[in-house]
């Protein structure tokens, strides 16, 4: 009878929790770092490795390889050509940076991407697409 009223919890446990949790997420994205990604994503799509890290710190520049930039291309530059919507999800601050995450939808794609824009200083220090 016990484990009865244990998972009886659960699902207002998970209620709660996401009912907590909604503000979080709402809000519209900081305007440097959003402008940021916007130009990181014309670069995807003008192929511009340059253009891509005119923003990055040194490590980023340093580590992103034109090769890694070309995968992210292929991968992503058809589909953003044919537009692209940009949903703000929220921040963290982590290890003294700060990581915006947006979801990018466009058109052209089969799936959304999650977009990770790791920021310090006013620079990029990472970004991570999945």
């Amino acid at each position: 009878m016990q484990k009865l009223s244990v998972l009886w919890c659960v699902p207002f446990l998970a209620v709660g929790l996401a009912a907590y949790a909604a503000p979080a997420h709402a809000g519209s994205a900081p305007p440097g770092p959003e402008k940021v990604l916007v130009k990181m994503i014309e670069a995807v799509k003008a192929h511009s490795y340059d253009a891509f890290l005119a923003d990055a710190d040194d490590n980023l520049k340093r580590h992103l390889s034109h090769q890694q930039f070309d995968e992210l291309c292929e991968r992503y530059a058809t589909a953003l050509k044919k537009g692209y919507e940009m949903e703000y999800f929220g921040q963290l601050r982590q290890n003294g940076m700060v990581v915006y995450v947006w979801k990018v939808s466009s058109p052209g794609a089969q799936d959304d991407a999650l977009v990770k824009l790791v920021m310090k200083d006013g620079k990029v220090s990472g970004i991570w697409v999945s």
